[in-house]
This record gives structure tokens, C-alpha cells and sequence, in this order.
């Protein structure tokens, strides 16, 4: 199975959901992951519906070189 652009953002925004909500306390799990599906579809289509244009860039190297300085 190959993944699309629209199947990585769709992955992309739901980390960073789960992410978001696991900030506050008990959210991640008061929605169910249908739930969280729906909110992510909601999400990529109003950036759709707003003229937005996210491209993916190259993979980052290394698991945490978002860390470094």
C-alpha cells in the first residue's frame, strides 16, 4: 500500500491532535478515534477550503534532531 500526500498530512494532523489533546488532562481519551478521524477530516478540509498548500519537506534526521541547537 502506498501512501498519498493527502494520506501523510492526514497522519501528520493526527499526531498532532492526539498530541494537542493529550495536553489537556483526560482529552485524548473523551474522544473515540472515529471521533478524532472526523475532527482531522474537518481540519485538512477547511485548510483545502482556505487555499492553503502544505509540502511535505525532506525527513528530518536522526529521532530527535528537532532538539538540537
Amino acid at each position: 500500500m502506498t501512501y498519498t500526500e493527502r494520506d501523510s498530512l492526514r497522519l501528520s494532523v493526527v499526531m498532532g491532535l492526539r498530541k494537542g489533546l493529550s495536553l489537556c488532562r483526560g482529552m485524548r481519551r473523551s474522544l473515540t478515534e472515529d471521533q478524532q478521524n472526523t475532527v482531522v477530516i474537518e481540519i485538512i478540509k477547511q485548510l483545502e477550503l482556505s487555499n492553503y498548500k502544505i509540502v511535505q519537506g525532506p525527513p528530518l534526521q536522526g529521532g530527535a534532531s528537532h532538539l538540537a541547537r
